[in-house]
């Protein structure tokens, strides 16, 4: 089954393009407790289709709560997965922490648009909106959002 959806989601970023054109790729397959497979995958983009500035990064990539109501499927997936720091709050000795403090700089400052540096690198926009969701006894806001692509994630 993983090979399957493994196959489909390479065929659906280098065949039809959903991130852009896909220069060249590459995936390695690792597994984890209890023999679960997950798959790191490099892809680069031709020059023609990578990000120049913060709004076609924000086309791909964003650090925000979905709308529950208009993406139900995306909230709860972003709620059980791309929540960092539900847990750092209350325990210290979670594997980012290091002389108290996250060491991945959750909870991230709020940042109404995203910036890119002057390598390109981005800081992805954390917006102030007021949207906030309890996630294991913890009010999480866009601070605490890991960034993801919508199309992927819910795909």
């Amino acid at each position: 089954m993983f090979n399957i959806y493994k196959t489909s989601l390479v065929n659906d970023l280098t065949k039809r393009s959903i991130l852009g054109d896909t220069q060249e790729y590459v995936y390695t397959i690792e597994f984890q407790k209890h023999s679960l497979p997950h798959m790191h995958l490099l892809l680069s983009l031709s020059s023609y289709s990578q990000p120049m500035n913060s709004d076609q990064v924000d086309t791909l990539i964003t650090a925000t709560w979905p709308d529950p109501m208009q993406q139900p499927l995306l909230f709860n997936i972003v709620k059980c997965y791309m929540v960092h720091g539900s847990y750092v709050s209350t325990n210290l000795c979670a594997p980012c922490i290091k002389d108290g403090k996250c060491t991945k700089h959750y909870p991230k400052q709020f940042q109404s648009e995203t910036v890119l540096n002057s390598k390109g690198y981005p800081s992805y926009a954390h917006p102030n909106n007021g949207c906030a969701y309890e996630v294991h006894n913890f009010m999480a806001n866009n601070r605490w959002i890991v960034p993801y692509n919508p199309y992927i994630l819910a795909w």
